[in-house]
């Protein structure tokens, strides 16, 4: 069995990895965040007063959808929140390709330290040498894509929040409560669909940003594909962030993967990594003990968990599938096709789990 040395070293540099990344995205979001309540501030008045002018003048029935869509206030609350989102939408279309070049940079630098730190003596310096020589071209293709992928997915951002903007203002409210209070609940709900663009904007942000650090990763790791044996699909088992892991996560982490194969295919927003793994000491002519293999046993590791953090990362009726030894670890974890994203490893459904049991 080849041996797969990760060392602490190893594991020291991919959480520092994952920090840098981990702030670059969060940067993006709390950006994207402050540019929707400042617009959504602008838009609030005016579609406070396109509801209260029609509860002023219908009075007894909330209008019909016609009355409600044609009324001068509603349509200039509508065009102007176009204007608005249609700006928010070139925010994302700009900010998102400068983060993911950046989180790309540092996925495509830290191929040569991860390596280096699995081998006696950090053997590495020629591939080093190629690496430098088509960094920037790697990088730019990478953001070339992201920005491709940005453009496709957002193109639909405005127009779907506007929409259900406008499905709000037709569903109406109860004209006999107190017209103030009606016409602020009303705007709120408003206000939840305004921020279904956001919502969007943030899952196209955080995964179009690791996944292109996770495909300056994979680059980065070709120029040492004569020391590796492939990679490793790493999640966050442990630290207080081990809770939001999602079971296909803990399922995935530690597989080997070939060179070959893309990913990992994480789901939206999932910010598990690929760590390449160098074959063993021996194979590569070294006569020499190897260290430990410090890579962190996932389902060890959730054995060991308290039974109530156990329960907030499985679900009760998953984990007592786990409990009878009716499913597999590996059954947590499925490969799904969603229309306009990559394939993608998601949580296999607890009824999927009982039919198969």
């Amino acid at each position: 069995m080849t041996a797969l040395p990760i060392t602490r070293n190893t594991l020291r540099l991919i959480a520092r990895m994952r920090a840098a990344v981990d702030r670059i995205t969060d940067d993006l979001t709390r950006a994207l965040t402050t540019s929707w309540v400042l617009a959504w501030d602008d838009l609030a008045p005016l579609f406070l007063a396109a509801v209260q002018e029609l509860l002023t003048t219908h009075p007894e029935q909330w209008p019909a959808r016609g009355t409600v869509l044609r009324a001068q206030r509603t349509l200039h609350a509508l065009e102007q929140t176009g204007i608005a989102l249609e700006r928010l939408a070139t925010q994302v279309r700009r900010d998102i390709p400068t983060a993911a070049r950046e989180a790309a940079t540092i996925g495509l630098d830290g191929q040569t330290d991860i390596v280096s730190s699995q081998l006696p003596y950090g053997t590495t310096l020629p591939a080093a040498a190629r690496h430098r020589q088509h960094q920037a071209d790697a990088v730019d293709a990478i953001v070339r894509r992201t920005a491709e992928q940005v453009t496709v997915r957002s193109w639909r951002l405005e127009a779907d929040a506007t929409e259900a903007m406008k499905r709000e203002l037709v569903r109406g409210v109860v004209t006999g409560d107190n017209p103030r209070d009606a016409a602020r609940a009303m705007v709120k709900r408003v206000e939840g669909q305004f921020n279904g663009g956001l919502s969007r904007a943030m899952v196209i942000a955080r995964t179009e940003v690791i996944d292109a650090h996770r495909q300056a990763a994979e680059v980065g790791q070709q120029d040492h594909a004569d020391v590796l044996d492939g990679w490793i699909w790493h999640a966050e088992v442990t630290g207080p962030s081990r809770t939001r892991t999602c079971p296909s996560c803990w399922a995935k982490h530690g597989t080997l993967h070939p060179m070959s194969e893309p990913g990992p295919l994480d789901h939206h927003q999932g910010r598990c990594s690929r760590t390449p793994k160098t074959k063993s000491w021996a194979d590569l002519g070294f006569t020499i003990d190897e260290p430990p293999d410090e890579l962190p046993d996932a389902r060890a590791i959730f054995d060991s968990l308290p039974r109530e953090e156990q329960l907030k990362i499985m679900g009760p009726a998953r984990l007592q599938l786990l409990d009878d030894d009716a499913i597999e670890w590996a059954d947590l974890s499925t490969r799904r096709s969603t229309e306009g994203w990559r394939d993608a490893f998601h949580v296999t459904p607890v009824a999927d789990l009982a039919k198969d049991s």
